[in-house]
């Protein structure tokens, strides 16, 4: 089996096909889930037409290097007696103008295009990305939720098992009445556990078929459980690989750009722009019957605003740019925060998982040795109850544990480039960020 994913490198956007390796095989439904919502969901449709856009903004940027056409058509209705329309009743120009030089506001106009183009390919990644992680965690909850309801039914089945124990111990004249009062508390205490774990598997359901946009049942997922990803290189290298595969990061760069493009088209707006115009005119209100006429101008014009607008507007535009400088900090330490949170977490879940897997083993010894402790009376009701209760909280623990050690290390996965999810190709083919610069 293969997957399409989309890389970063330098800024760049890329497609390229890996295979699935035999660590993965178990992992390949929760893959196929990330890939059906990532397939039609609207939040990446409207980011792939916004991308679509940016990439006719560069074309509509590139052409204002051409010539402008232009056609007028006057008619003149006035006295005879007008000596200044004695010609033509109609006069018809068509023109064109060439730019010779503005100052640098068309490749300002250009730079800025495509710095929008490369933020909004950005978008399309991270909202690709947001959607995979979104899904990872639906998937994380339902998994919790899932093992939490098998551990509170297998609960459910032992204090059964304990009450009508007791219950015929009661009628032997062996327990009290209290004792089947205890034990049928904690069945109800369980109950209500089971019901909520339930209700979880059943909004973590809800949630992942809104994502996919079809329906998702328990027994698609039950088949083949995804596992948690080994954490890999050590805090410091991650942190890089996250910074080089940042959508967010690059989409802040990117915007940066935009604004520094802005500077220019700022500052061109208050130098002159040099024009070339080349015009023929058919007809004279002046005279009639005159042949076309065939011109050619060159123009030298401001288009300076009202008072020192355009002076403003050039401060207006760097200090975008400083705050877009600002938000790329901004965005890498918000990433930075996020993978050392989940490494950290994910380092500490294996210690504590394995001492939770410790405990529920234990948890299952000292309930089958106090069981039969109890029908010996070395060991009180209250005890073994007690076991009872301590057995199915280990396993809710560990339940809960197993999602958040899953999500987490799915999420870095994502996070880091180290999976990665599929998208579009690049909207400048081959021009990067760091090229432009």
């Amino acid at each position: 089996m293969h997957r399409h994913f989309k890389k970063f490198r330098n800024g760049c956007l890329a497609v390229l096909c890996i295979g699935l390796s035999p660590a993965w095989a178990d992992d390949t439904r929760l893959l196929q889930l990330i890939d059906q919502a990532l397939a039609g969901h609207p939040a990446v449709q409207s980011q792939r037409s916004l991308l679509g856009a940016a990439q006719e903004g560069v074309n509509s940027a590139r052409w204002q290097y051409f010539p402008t056409p232009s056609v007028s058509v006057q008619s003149a209705q006035t006295s005879n007696a007008d000596p200044a329309y004695a010609g033509d009743a109609q006069v018809a120009i068509f023109a064109l103008t060439q730019p010779l030089w503005t100052g640098g506001r068309i490749q300002a106009g250009v730079d800025k295009a495509q710095a929008n183009a490369q933020g909004a390919g950005a978008g399309l990644a991270e909202a690709q990305q947001q959607l995979a992680i979104r899904v990872v965690q639906a998937y994380g909850d339902w998994l919790s939720a899932y093992r939490k309801r098998l551990a509170y039914q297998a609960g459910y089945t032992q204090h059964i098992r304990l009450k009508n124990q007791v219950s015929r111990r009661i009628q032997e004249g062996q327990a009290a009445a209290s004792d089947l009062a205890f034990a049928q508390g904690r069945l109800a205490s369980l109950e209500a556990d089971l019901a909520l774990a339930i209700t979880q598997e059943e909004v973590s359901l809800a949630r992942l078929s809104q994502l996919l946009g079809q329906p998702v049942v328990a027994k698609s997922l039950t088949q083949t459980l995804a596992q948690p990803l080994p954490v890999g290189p050590n805090v410091g290298e991650l942190l890089a690989q996250a910074q080089r595969a940042s959508p967010s990061l690059l989409r802040a760069r990117s915007n940066a750009q935009v604004q520094q493009a802005a500077i220019q088209e700022a500052q061109s707006a208050t130098l002159p722009e040099v024009a070339f115009r080349l015009e023929q005119q058919f007809g004279n209100f002046n005279y009639a019957g005159g042949p076309a006429q065939t011109r050619g101008f060159v123009s030298l014009s401001s288009k300076l605003g009202a008072g020192l607008s355009s002076f403003a507007a050039v401060n207006e535009a760097i200090q975008r740019h400083a705050a877009a400088l600002t938000d790329i900090e901004s965005q890498q330490r918000n990433l930075f925060e996020q993978v050392m949170t989940d490494h950290a977490l994910l380092v500490s879940s294996q210690s504590r998982r394995q001492a939770l897997q410790t405990s529920a083993d234990l948890a299952d010894q000292v309930l089958a040795s106090w069981d039969r402790q109890y029908l010996a009376g070395r060991k009180t009701w209250q005890d073994l109850m007690n076991s009872a209760r301590e057995q199915v909280q280990a396993q809710a623990q560990l339940a809960d544990l197993d999602g958040s050690q899953l999500v987490a290390s799915w999420r870095l996965a994502l996070t880091t480039g180290q999976l990665e999810v599929p998208t579009g190709q690049s909207p400048l083919s081959g021009t990067s960020l760091a090229e432009q610069k």
